[in-house]
């Protein structure tokens, strides 16, 4: 643990000799994979314990909101997943507004989000290809004043549906206990949604998403 002190370093050594031997040998080669020019030194000192970030760390990767611009729609970005689109991508916008899938087209299996106030169409959901992603989404915004400020909560939501760890954070932060977060699965139920949109919000949850914090990393 990186909170233990020296002492318990010592006996970990003494009555563990072993997992301290494998643990201290894990440090030193995510040293060097990291780039430290003196693991040893660097493992031994205890400087590793102050190390935040996700460099070296292949899940750092999935924090990271990657899009390109729609050429062929205004308001419209293609984002990159990690995995397919299912029920659960889709329930991530509930705390934007009414999820339709009705009245979205069905050649394009698209899904429409209504504002929850007025019932006019806000966004659009649209499973598409993208050169260079295994995965994506074309979202379209519409009907809304500040384009910019809802597409950068949805790239929350997005970060969210690709590097969600668990950590609860966001069912903690719901005053209105609209999301749990159980084994494999992130859920937002829609009826105990009030759509306050603190979930989305940089304001109390800082990037969307607690991994954004955990794993950023320098470019």
């Amino acid at each position: 643990c990186p909170n233990n002190n020296d002492r318990a370093q010592f006996l970990s050594k003494i009555y563990m000799p072993d997992q301290s031997k494998k643990w201290r040998t894990f440090l030193i080669d995510f040293a060097k994979k990291i780039g430290k020019p003196d693991p040893e030194v660097y493992i031994d000192s205890g400087k590793w314990k102050a190390r935040q970030g996700g460099n070296g760390i292949s899940a750092a990767e999935d924090v990271k909101i990657r899009f390109t611009n729609c050429t062929a729609e205004d308001n419209a970005k293609v984002y990159k997943l990690y995995r397919p689109i299912d029920d659960n991508f889709i329930q991530m916008f509930i705390p934007f507004g009414i999820v339709a899938k009705e009245l979205g087209r069905k050649m394009i299996n698209e899904t429409i989000i209504l504002d929850i106030k007025t019932n006019t169409p806000i966004i659009s959901i649209q499973p598409t290809n993208q050169d260079g992603y295994d995965y994506s989404v074309k979202i379209k915004t519409m009907n809304v004043e500040k384009h910019d400020d809802l597409q950068r909560m949805i790239g929350y939501q997005i970060r969210k549906f690709n590097a969600c760890r668990k950590c609860l954070k966001c069912e903690s932060l719901c005053k209105f206990g609209a999301i749990t977060i159980s084994g494999e699965e992130y859920k937002i139920n829609p009826d105990k949604c009030r759509r306050c949109k603190m979930c989305v919000s940089a304001k109390y949850l800082n990037g969307g998403c607690m991994m954004d914090k955990y794993l950023r990393t320098k470019e």
